[in-house]
């Protein structure tokens, strides 16, 4: 289901619908009428409501006696909170526990003579609703993640309505801004009279809570909302808007949880930056189903996207985008050759391509007389892989030889280092062949023979070697991720994240954290020429750094490596 990743549950708020909103036309709001018509489904009993025109969710909650979120969990399929309700739609409404079977609620009995009901009211909650007009709307107070697709898809009013009983000018909302939802939007669309908003409500933002903003570091854990509700600030040079599509319910437990966690480490970023001057608005979507939740329209108010995650759903995204604004590719390495094709496309993740290219080269800066470079394959076909450690190679002008793993010792000398590349694809499939080339070369170590063994950053992830191993033959990754605990910076990160989220940062939280520290602070620096500047400011972050070059299609792709040493000593070196 595709949603914004957050739902707040808002009180029902308070209005008798009596006059109508505009002196030139009088409306009444519709009975709703709560159904005889009952089914069972998955063990509870619910009614079986019809949508009629101009019903809304919150009085046909009221009807029922129902929250808003109980209509929400009770129809997941059709999407409510983001497409809102639709004429003739058939809603399931629970049967409240308590209430008997035959029962139905006295307030909701069918009435012979409908057009003369009393229309439903809804009851206020005293922290949204701040005053009334007539009680022909009630107010809403904009949150950091909304906008006003969102808020007219919430109450199931149309985005014209609220434009024109507000008197905006345009669509853009503002966190904190209080805007009036009318209780009966078709008084306020097509040719309806269209009030003068006063000068002094337009735009009108509510003072911080007693008790906002305080240093979370210092009181228990907050929400995720929390956090920026503590953190971004109105000043700074350039307000930047951020749309995050990332696929929150994606089908495996283990990408949930991963997925998370980057956008965790990317909330900590957008405080620390909100606690600096920035004022960022972040929308985020979920697109674990692999529908696009966003149109056009919204690519265009953001600064840029961060995300999808796949390389599917990237070219999904860009065609809805059509080049409205820049999308950040940020874990998917698979995803490099996109970058030829879209011209609004920035691939974070340093390809594979890249770390080959400075492994090679750094096997050229670290030859000397005396020394032989392998290139180990499997015994199957060549992969792509293996391919660009040839062309790279060559292109590097380095003299090799290359085997499969029954041959590699017998073409190992004596009298210098022995530079070893496994090139496989680094797939589920190459994994014995991984084991297997590793525990070799580590059995040979005891022979003096003089191996380094250098790799990109995939080997790293394989849990089936034993990291020993990796030490004892001298392993030299070109990677690109890598974290070194022992810096300031790093260990700021890690007590932040423990505060706010009572757990370990994971790899994926610091890829949120870089890239969301990264790109906000070029528009924040350089507002909407930020793109300008990709390919002359370069960044080092906790994890991975950003060195990003044009390519011909106009996209940007990260050449920014680390490299690391396993050393004998079991301790790991980043050397560059």
């Amino acid at each position: 289901m595709n949603r914004t990743l957050y739902r707040i549950a808002v009180s029902a708020l308070l209005l008798t619908a009596l006059a109508s909103a505009s002196p030139a036309q009088e409306y009444v709001a519709p009975p709703v009428v709560v159904s005889k018509e009952k089914v069972r489904l998955g063990g509870k009993v619910y009614y079986s409501h019809v949508v009629q025109e101009r019903q809304t969710l919150y009085s046909i909650g009221k009807a029922y006696g129902v929250s808003l979120q109980e209509i929400y969990d009770s129809n997941p399929t059709l999407n409510l909170e983001t497409e809102g309700l639709k004429k003739n739609q058939i809603l399931m409404i629970p049967v409240k526990e308590g209430v008997q079977q035959d029962q139905v609620p006295q307030a909701a009995e069918e009435s012979s003579q409908p057009e003369e009901a009393v229309p439903v009211t809804v009851e206020a909650n005293p922290r949204e609703q701040k005053f009334q007009e007539k009680d022909d709307y009630f107010i809403h107070k904009v949150k950091w993640f909304e906008d006003l697709d969102a808020i007219a898809n919430k109450y199931g009013v149309s985005k014209e309505s609220i434009i024109n009983i507000n008197g905006m000018t345009s669509s853009k909302v503002k966190r904190r801004q209080e805007l009036k939802i009318p209780y009966h939007p078709e008084a306020w669309e097509g040719n309806a009279a269209v009030p003068m908003q006063k000068e002094e409500d337009e735009g009108k933002s509510v003072p911080e809570e007693e008790g906002d903003a305080k240093d979370t570091l210092n009181q228990e854990r907050k929400g995720i909302g929390d956090i920026f509700e503590d953190a971004i600030v109105r000043e700074g040079n350039h307000d930047v808007t951020i749309s995050m599509l990332i696929p929150f319910s994606a089908p495996r437990s283990g990408d949930r949880t991963s997925f998370m966690d980057f956008y965790c480490g990317s909330l900590i970023a957008a405080r620390n930056l909100g606690n600096q001057g920035t004022n960022l608005q972040i929308n985020s979507y979920d697109v674990g189903g692999g529908a696009i939740p966003i149109d056009r329209e919204r690519f265009a108010d953001s600064d840029f996207a961060i995300g999808p995650v796949s390389k599917a759903d990237i070219l999904k995204a860009a065609a809805i985008c059509d080049e409205a604004s820049w999308i950040v590719s940020p874990l998917d390495m698979q995803a490099e050759p996109l970058a030829d094709t879209l011209s609004n496309l920035i691939q974070a993740p340093t390809p594979t391509s890249v770390q080959i290219k400075d492994m090679v080269d750094w096997i050229k800066s670290d030859f000397v007389a005396g020394d032989k470079v392998i290139v180990v394959t499997p015994a199957a076909s060549r992969s792509s892989y293996q391919e660009m450690v040839e062309r790279e190679m060559a292109a590097a002008g380095i003299q090799h030889s290359t085997t499969t793993l029954g041959g590699m010792n017998s073409m190992m000398t004596s009298t210098g280092s022995n530079r070893i590349v496994l090139a496989c694809d680094f797939t589920d499939k190459s994994t014995v062949f991984l084991i297997e080339a590793v525990r070799n070369l580590y059995m040979r170590t005891g022979r003096n023979s003089g191996i380094v063994l250098y790799s990109t950053s995939k080997i790293r992830t394989y849990d089936q070697i034993e990291v020993e191993q990796l030490h004892k033959v001298n392993l030299h990754a070109s990677v690109t991720y890598y974290v070194d605990y022992d810096s300031k910076e790093v260990k700021d990160f890690v007590l932040q994240y423990r505060a706010l989220f009572g757990a370990e940062p994971s790899r994926s939280a610091y890829s949120g954290y870089d890239l969301m520290k990264y790109f906000s602070t070029l528009a924040s620096k350089y507002g909407r020429k930020w793109p300008k500047a990709l390919d002359r400011v370069d960044y080092s972050g906790l994890q991975s750094d950003f060195k990003l070059a044009r390519t011909h299609s106009g996209s940007y792709v990260n050449n920014a490596v680390r490299r690391v040493v396993y050393n004998p000593d079991y301790s790991v070196s980043l050397v560059r």
